[in-house]
């Protein structure tokens, strides 16, 4: 046999071997992906008291307004009332009075609670303050747009010879309630079924009370300027709130003036002041008054 047919052959058959090779090869089955297998940790839970319906301030929780809740360990606060502290919880913290409100779902904190067996206003007043309630009108009142939780400047407007004068009597307070309204949801907000709704303007119409949380001082100067003429409130907008600023200063405390031996409580700072030591300085260049007492102002 010719050299170059053997060459030709050998060519030949390593082709065809390389060639079966690969037919071979293409028909086995894919080897199998190694699979990733990821393990998942169930983080540890505990449950908390969470608000079940809403709650408005000043109602007393109930039963059938929380429920247990499953929450995760790693979130836990200390505030929170935890089955694992406080087992009978639902049972103990019936009738305590809710200070601010309760959304549905949201945690149970005994700081945002008063156990208390007094009314509801006393539960949400701050330590310290007084609930002055005061007559007043819509036209007096931003049109009757103040609800709870707002807060007013309380403006007096009184008759003069020269015609009304308004002043600002009190300035930044907190509005505890209007009329029957103590809260902006739930029953202690007007709504009796305690289901959620839309947000809709809340005002109101014809005379109503509204009360006021006060200090002591600031509570005298209210009354003492209820007598004296009408009163009106100014909403404040938001921002405004609680700013160290707006605050009142001892120009609207009351005082006594004495004159004569005689008595009289006025505010300092208003027109009545202004008067009464104009009249005395006149008494006291009277030439028919041999002995004149000058007037003593005592602040109260």
């Amino acid at each position: 046999m010719r050299p170059a047919r053997i060459i030709l052959l050998v060519v030949a058959l390593v082709a065809g071997s390389l060639a079966a090779f690969l037919v071979m090869r293409s028909g086995r089955a894919p080897a199998p992906n190694a699979e990733v297998v990821t393990q998942v940790v169930e983080e540890a839970k505990t449950q908390i008291l969470v608000a079940r319906a809403p709650i408005g301030v000043g109602e007393r929780l109930s039963i059938d307004r929380v429920e247990w809740q499953d929450w995760p360990e790693g979130a836990l606060r200390p505030e929170y009332v935890t089955v694992s502290a406080m087992p009978d919880a639902p049972e103990q913290l019936t009738g305590a009075v809710a200070r601010f409100e309760f959304f549905p779902g949201e945690p149970i904190r005994e700081a945002k609670l008063v156990r208390a067996d007094q009314g509801y206003l006393s539960a949400v007043l701050a330590p310290g303050k007084r609930g002055v309630s005061v007559t007043v009108t819509a036209a007096s009142s931003a049109g009757g747009f103040v609800v709870p939780n707002d807060h007013v400047d309380v403006l007096l407007t009184t008759s003069t010879e020269m015609g009304q004068r308004s002043e600002v009597i009190l300035s930044d307070v907190r509005v505890l309630a209007i009329g029957k309204q103590l809260g902006e949801m739930g029953v202690s907000g007007g709504d009796e079924s305690g289901a959620e709704a839309s947000p809709t303007p809340t005002t109101f119409d014809a005379t109503t009370i509204a009360t006021l949380e006060l200090d002591p001082p600031q509570a005298e100067t209210l009354v003492n300027a209820s007598t004296r003429g009408q009163l009106s409130l100014t909403l404040r907008s938001v921002a405004d709130f609680n700013r160290a600023e707006t605050q009142t200063t001892a120009t609207n405390q009351a005082v006594r003036l004495i004159r004569y031996g005689k008595e009289q409580s006025i505010l300092a700072g208003s027109s009545m002041t202004a008067d009464a030591a104009e009249n005395a300085n006149m008494s006291h260049h009277t030439p028919t008054q041999t002995a004149p007492e000058a007037p003593v102002v005592v602040p109260q």
